[in-house]
């Protein structure tokens, strides 16, 4: 598979979730058995990585830089 960056609506066929409502259950559930695997930073990593997967359900296209910037992270 050979992916390019571009807008996130192009994603739309590799997501298997089908509402925002539906990914926020399945994170809500996931993060309730893997929480403890994780460190303070890593999970602030994590919820700033689903807020980005939100226009599209599952989907994220964010550059690495854009996201540790979002949580005012130096790379």
């Amino acid at each position: 598979m050979n992916l390019k960056s571009g807008r996130i609506e192009g994603f739309e066929q590799y997501s298997q979730i089908n509402s925002v409502k539906e990914f926020n259950t399945h994170i809500e559930m996931w993060l309730a058995v893997k929480k403890h695997e994780f460190s303070k930073g890593e999970l602030i990593g994590l919820k700033r990585l689903v807020r980005f997967s939100a226009k599209v359900p599952g989907v994220c296209n964010a550059k690495i830089g854009t996201l540790l910037k979002a949580i005012n992270v130096s790379r």
